[in-house]
């Protein structure tokens, strides 16, 4: 039997962590309270389901205990169970059956949550019969990010308390909802301004008082009663996702569907069902990888023992959506900035820009105005140059050329501290620019991405010789405003451009062979990218492009969306058509005497997902790249590749490294600059090893 222990009030908080048990239990009068004891996310691992369930039963048999309160240790109620220790079906006591013991306590249960409430946890606190809920926590069902079901009975409890519709907004999502929206929907009995486990103490007492008893949520019908109304929901969610590539989305609405239409405990044996079919589908072995490879990525290498200078005020030179999305960035995280212009009336608009951002911010109730006016405060824009001696990182963020990047880089180091890092956004022309630096060890590129405030991912480009403080410096912040840095040897391109533009080159021959830009667009787009190449180089603009058929366009005229014309006709309505492109790229091909060739969509997505992954190779070959999860969190993040597929290196593992490499072979005589596999994929196939394993050294 699992460890539990019985502790005096006041007690608690004065035992050794590393000896406390995984659940505690604290009586106060005729009310007990079981609290989860592994923080900080009170995980629920094999020990702590044993633990709980032997303090259950402990507290059940107990003739004082009138009721029980479940509460957890640090910063949150629980967040379910570990990622990397997720299973179809766990060890007993599984999740399933320690809800189904809550449930049926015959003694009132009420759930304390504050912090987050996710996954494992929800169906704990669902399973409760009653919930006290902090007005800052959080509750949620994530599993449909890993390409999952629930489990605990969630998928049966919550449309019982709130509706088909509420429900599936909730488990579709994968995002959590606060306390006064969990309150609004009919979640929670009691909403805390502060103090939730006293909240809940005393609402423990008040049901003892008024000799109210146990209220199991699966024997609740609110959600339930409209029933044409729940099946016309249902129908609708089903329309919805008529198309969607991971089964999961499917499922949940089925389970919900079975809550109605099935007794409770059938409608968990259907669950457990669909949990076990998700959990084995290649997009949620993608999905689970994705998750892990930002974790990885995230790491710094090589910079073991060096101490992060804290970055408490940011300077930044630069103007426009990309410079002022990274300053709202490092404003957001309590970073102060000094902003730096040529201009003053710029600089007033920039600062009126920033301050309409907030503003707008705070009608639809995401900031209050303290907040607004605490990270206002925090900004200072200066057209005078010293003013950068007072920052701890100084990043360019100008749009310049190399050169010019070169003499501002210089000009600014006249007047920093030698402990502050200098930075640029630029992704190529490292040496160049630290050539004329007087210290160059403390210069290192944070390539952001558009648009800078959202896109979560940045490349950290090592420069020869760098400071591992100043490594260590720039990593930290990146990490504290929000970003998953991704470090890698600073070389043009860096990662995300070299594998983007591997792909585009793919399109290019593509387009050669007689595949229109439109199917292109629509096979990669069912492929489950969010816009298609041509899409994307046409908002780009066409004369950044140096892909053949782009620069042939171009000549054309078609510059891209902006000029009206690129790949596409853009009308004023709104909708775009290809038919001009295509009649000119067949003249093209008519002219150069090359036949149209018969392409299926495998032949299309193959050959440009390959190319990127070839690209991929060839960096990790070079050792531009530490390990392929560096790539594909870049190109998941960055760059729109469908996070179902885990990215191009893990989307080949998935298709088999065998299988890829022949289908490359076959792809190379058209371009070989493109197509012909570099020799690590050899090396791994004779090894019998995969890139996986890459990310395993």
């Amino acid at each position: 039997m699992s460890e539990t222990k019985l502790v005096e009030p006041g007690q608690i908080g004065r035992q050794s962590a590393a000896h406390e048990p995984a659940v505690v239990l604290e009586r106060a009068g005729e009310v007990v309270l079981l609290r989860l004891s592994r923080p900080p996310l009170n995980l629920l691992t094999q020990e702590l389901r044993q633990a709980l369930w032997d303090s259950l039963a402990e507290a059940e048999a107990d003739p004082e205990v009138k009721a029980i309160v479940l509460s957890g240790s640090g910063a949150s109620f629980c967040t379910g169970f570990a990622p990397d220790t997720l299973e179809a079906q766990e060890p007993e006591p599984s999740l399933n059956a320690l809800c189904a013991r809550m449930s049926s306590c015959p003694k009132p249960v009420i759930a304390s949550l504050h912090g987050s409430t996710l996954e494992g946890g929800l169906a704990l606190a669902l399973a409760a019969h009653y919930r006290v809920m902090g007005r800052a926590a959080r509750l949620g069902a994530p599993e449909i990010t890993f390409g999952l079901v629930p489990t605990g009975g969630v998928t049966q409890l919550l449309p019982r308390l709130i509706g088909a519709g509420p429900a599936l907004d909730v488990l579709l999502s994968g995002r959590p909802v606060s306390g006064p929206q969990a309150a609004k929907l009919g979640l929670v009995d009691d909403l805390a301004h502060k103090r939730v486990g006293e909240a809940a103490m005393a609402f423990a007492k008040r049901l003892v008082a008024a000799g109210q008893g146990p209220r199991p949520s699966q024997d609740r019908t609110e959600g339930l009663r409209d029933g044409a109304g729940y099946f016309k929901e249902i129908t609708a969610r089903r329309e919805e996702i008529r198309g969607a590539r991971i089964i999961a989305t499917a499922r949940i609405i089925d389970c919900v569907e079975a809550a109605l239409m099935l007794p409770y405990e059938a409608g968990v044996r259907r669950e457990m069902v669909a949990r076990e079919e998700c959990f084995a589908t290649e997009e949620a072995k993608a999905l689970r990888h994705a998750f892990f490879s930002e974790r990885r990525a995230s790491r710094l290498i090589g910079a073991e023992g060096a101490v992060p200078r804290e970055v408490k005020t940011l300077g930044l030179v630069g103007s426009g959506n990309f410079a002022l999305g990274i300053v709202m960035a490092a404003l957001d995280h309590e970073i102060e900035v000094r902003l730096l212009g040529n201009s003053a009336d710029q600089l007033v608009r920039d600062e009126q820009r920033i301050n309409s951002v907030y503003t707008r911010a705070v009608q639809q109730g995401q900031l209050t105005a303290e907040q607004r006016d605490a990270r206002l405060k925090s900004l200072v824009a200066t057209t005078q140059i010293n003013r950068l001696a007072e920052t701890d990182l100084v990043l360019d963020a100008t749009a310049g050329s190399i050169d010019a990047r070169t003499r501002l880089l210089a000009r600014i180091e006249e007047f920093l501290p030698e402990t502050s890092v200098l930075a640029t956004v630029a992704e190529r022309g490292f040496a160049r620019m630290a050539q004329d630096l007087a210290h160059p060890e403390r210069f290192v590129g944070l390539h952001f991405f558009a648009p800078s405030q959202a896109i979560r991912v940045v490349e950290l480009a090592r420069c020869d010789g760098v400071d591992l403080t100043a490594l260590a410096t720039a990593h930290d912040f990146l990490q504290r405003i929000g970003k998953v840095p991704v470090t890698v040897r600073a070389r043009d391109g860096l990662i995300a451009n070299v594998v983007q533009e591997a792909g585009w080159s793919a399109v290019d021959v593509l387009l050669l062979m007689g595949a229109r830009p439109a199917r292109i667009d629509a096979v990669m787009r069912s492929y489950g990218c969010a816009a298609g190449p041509c899409e994307v180089m046409d908002a780009i603009g066409l004369p950044h492009m140096s892909g053949a058929v782009a620069q042939f366009l171009v000549s054309e005229g078609r510059k891209g969306k902006a000029a009206g014309q690129g790949f596409y006709d853009y009308r004023d309505d709104g909708a775009r058509d290809d038919t001009e492109a295509e009649a000119i790229l067949a003249d093209l091909r008519r002219q150069g005497g090359v036949p149209d060739l018969h392409l299926t969509d495998q032949d299309i997505y193959e050959r440009i997902v390959l190319a990127e992954a070839n690209a991929g190779a060839r960096l990790l070959q070079s050792g531009r790249a530490e390990h392929p999860v560096d790539i594909d969190v870049v190109m998941m993040l960055a760059k729109g590749h469908p996070r179902y597929r885990g990215g191009p290196m893990k989307a080949v593992d998935l298709m088999g490294l065998l299988h890829a490499e022949m289908r490359l072979r076959s792809f190379a005589d058209q371009a070989p600059e493109i197509w012909e596999p570099a020799t690590i994929w050899r090396e791994l196939i004779k090894n019998g090893d995969n890139f996986e394993s890459l990310n395993l050294l």
